[in-house]
């Protein structure tokens, strides 16, 4: 998912290594720059508001397993099994 919504922002907001061609405008040309960081730390706050205010829901449930199950390997090597 997170991948999906960095090209989609990267697709709509930005037009780097574009072939299309822009319509002239009276507007300046700006580049604009996307803060992942902040992207992120938005995302990641509404989920976990999400998870906060739904705590039982199939949803949120289904999350947490597939986040644990996604950390087993990671955690596995840094505690040493």
């Amino acid at each position: 998912m997170t991948n999906s919504l960095i090209t989609l922002a990267k697709s709509n907001l930005t037009r780097a290594n574009s072939n299309e061609v822009d319509v002239a405008t009276d507007k300046p040309l700006v580049e604009k720059k996307i803060n992942y960081q902040l992207l992120y730390k938005q995302v990641e706050s509404a989920i976990e508001e999400i998870l906060l205010e739904y705590p039982n829901d199939p949803v949120v449930e289904k999350l947490k397993v597939k986040v644990i199950n996604n950390l087993k390997p990671l955690i596995s090597q840094i505690i040493g099994e």
